[in-house]
């Protein structure tokens, strides 16, 4: 079967045995430990080396996407720019989140876990880290950095529909439904046993075990979470991204039970 024939309209006929998989791995919701579960399906040589992970290295590809054409798995934080540039059409898969608890994970993965050495505190790509390590949660999340704001604000949505590492986006909500619409499968941090339960009928074969991995630390009793205020900002600030998830988990639920869904908000 060819993975690529096709346009991202035509999803393919045999998803479960797809040979290829593009995985969007969507930060701080889960996607280590599902992207190594996924890797395991192809052998090392067929998966594709990183191509970027962070807006700096996205600016530099500057869309030059081409020379990693030609394998069978791609995975990372990446867009649907390199998607559609490096296999527009093969299988795709992504993970989600409950939006507002991802972006407190991204503030407590700067805050805890991310060293900053004397270079990384000169350098532009560590920009959000170092306002995450001197501003409250409250703050960082409702900041109007550039920096923060690839994080807090649509993420997601953005992702899936150009680049999460851009704020540059003139699709709509309909363009980022036919891409979950047409995924193979995908994995919703919130409901393991469904997803995993949906991975072995998506892909013929039980995954490995999908741990958590890469889990923040949190400050303690001396870290508060978020205020009402903040947490009212950050849902008018990932309307998209609240949409989605509420999408996917709707078809999420249709896949394990076989059953049309509706949840009622």
């Amino acid at each position: 079967m060819n993975a690529r024939k096709g346009g991202v309209d035509r999803p393919r006929a045999e998803a479960g045995m797809a040979d290829s998989l593009f995985f969007f791995h969507n930060p701080k919701a889960g996607g280590t430990s599902v992207e190594d579960a996924l890797r395991s399906l192809f052998p090392d040589e067929r998966c594709c080396p990183r191509i970027e992970n962070d807006a700096t290295e996205h600016a530099q590809r500057a869309g030059r996407y081409a020379g990693f054409r030609g394998y069978d798995f791609y995975a990372g934080h990446y867009g649907f720019d390199i998607y559609q540039a490096v296999g527009s059409g093969m299988a795709a898969a992504t993970n989600f989140r409950w939006p507002i608890d991802r972006i407190v994970s991204v503030y407590r993965y700067f805050h805890h876990m991310v060293e900053l050495s004397d270079s990384r505190v000169r350098d532009p790509r560590f920009r959000a880290v170092r306002l995450a390590k001197t501003l409250c949660m409250d703050d960082f999340v409702t900041c109007d950095d550039p920096a923060v704001q690839l994080h807090t604000h649509d993420h997601h949505f953005r992702q899936l529909t150009g680049s999460g590492w851009s704020m540059a986006n003139e699709q709509d909500l309909s363009a980022a439904r036919r891409l979950i619409n047409q995924m193979v499968w995908f994995y919703v941090c919130e409901h393991p046993h469904e997803s995993l339960a949906w991975a072995e009928e998506a892909f013929c074969r039980a995954l490995p075990e999908i741990p958590r991995l890469n889990i923040t630390r949190t400050g303690g009793a001396s870290e508060t979470g978020l205020s009402a205020r903040a947490c009212r900002q950050l849902i008018l600030q990932n309307e998209r991204d609240i949409v989605l998830y509420q999408y996917a988990l709707e078809r999420l639920i249709a896949q394990v039970t076989h059953e049309p869904s509706r949840l009622v908000a």
